[in-house]
């Protein structure tokens, strides 16, 4: 498949080369994932920021969002090389958000080395890798090599990381957000949480276990401040989290900005999969119990970029909470 550009938009501008991006300290950004909860969000900060953005999807229709604000919507699949490499004339940034292939397991991973080494060969300036928290020590991992946590995720994420540290870019950053706060939002709400709307948060998460969460508009704020910046951002992995809650505290907030009782409770690993709850979504939760994301949430504080609250997120997107 061959990428085509849906739209011409910055003012008129095209994107035929790069020098033009370096020259007025602007990048031309291609933003993979653009239709996610990361990658919109990361569109979203560029354009604001005055970075031209390309916007990667298999299905412009989905985005035209996305070109009204100002992003060129690029069509092609991150298993098709011709695509990439047809998206990436002329781009010397790159946002990738990994994304999971439903029908090749191992295909996270093949599309992410492909993307990384296209855009090696493409000239791009900055590569900027999305993962998760948690990736860095995995063999002391509680539990580890034993089956019971999902490896091959950690595992692939840990891989995609090492191929952008050794691909061999002029600047690279990882930004390695905790739990996101999207994730009490539509869309996600429906899976992760699905008893929300009858005003109850209903996990395998225990009473006390404290979880570290993240808004996608700060891993945004992250990606653009590496491109502004990249003296300060460049070869570093950065783990993501605002505050630590615990789903009390997390219902207790969405309680009181929507004006809606809202309940946590707190079931046993064998009680949520007997009301049904999906097997791994529940392994997740125990996860999150016994090891749980560990981000220096204080140490942020030095790059200067606000974090989010929690209250602050759950006010700012009041409509998207599906029990308001």
């Amino acid at each position: 498949m061959v990428a085509q550009v849906e739209g011409e938009t910055s003012g008129g501008r095209t994107h035929s080369g790069g020098s033009d991006a370096m020259n007025d300290r602007r990048h031309s950004v291609l933003v993979i994932g653009a239709t996610g909860t990361q990658g919109s969000a990361a569109v979203r900060e560029l354009l604001r920021r005055g970075h031209r953005v390309r916007a990667l999807t298999r299905d412009p229709a989905r985005a035209r969002g996305l070109s009204r604000l100002g992003a060129d919507l690029v069509r092609g699949d991150l298993a098709d090389r011709h695509s990439i490499e047809a998206a990436l004339r002329g781009a010397t940034a790159v946002f990738a958000v990994p994304l999971r292939d439903p029908t090749d397991e191992k295909g996270e991973l093949k599309n992410s080395i492909l993307l990384a080494e296209a855009a090696k060969r493409a000239g791009v300036q900055h590569y900027i890798q999305t993962s998760v928290a948690g990736t860095g020590d995995l063999p002391h991992m509680p539990r580890w090599n034993s089956g019971y946590w999902n490896e091959d995720y950690w595992e692939t994420k840990w891989r995609i990381e090492e191929t952008i540290r050794h691909t061999g870019f002029p600047a690279h950053t990882i930004l390695k957000p905790a739990f996101l706060m999207e994730n009490f939002a539509s869309p996600k709400v429906a899976s992760m949480f699905p008893e929300l709307p009858h005003g109850e948060i209903v996990t395998a998460i225990g009473a006390q276990t404290r979880v570290q969460l993240i808004a996608a508009d700060d891993i945004a704020a992250f990606g653009a401040a590496a491109l502004d910046q990249p003296g300060r951002f460049s070869e570093r992995s950065i783990e993501l989290a605002a505050e630590a809650l615990t789903m009390r505290e997390i219902a207790a907030t969405l309680g009181v900005v929507t004006g809606r009782p809202v309940a946590a409770i707190s079931l046993t690993s064998r009680e949520a999969l007997a009301a049904g709850r999906h097997p791994a979504v529940v392994r997740g939760e125990e996860w999150l119990n016994e090891v749980g994301y560990h981000a220096p949430i204080d140490a942020l504080a030095a790059y200067g970029i606000p974090l989010t609250s929690f209250n602050a997120w759950t006010a700012a997107h009041r409509n998207l909470l599906a029990f308001v």
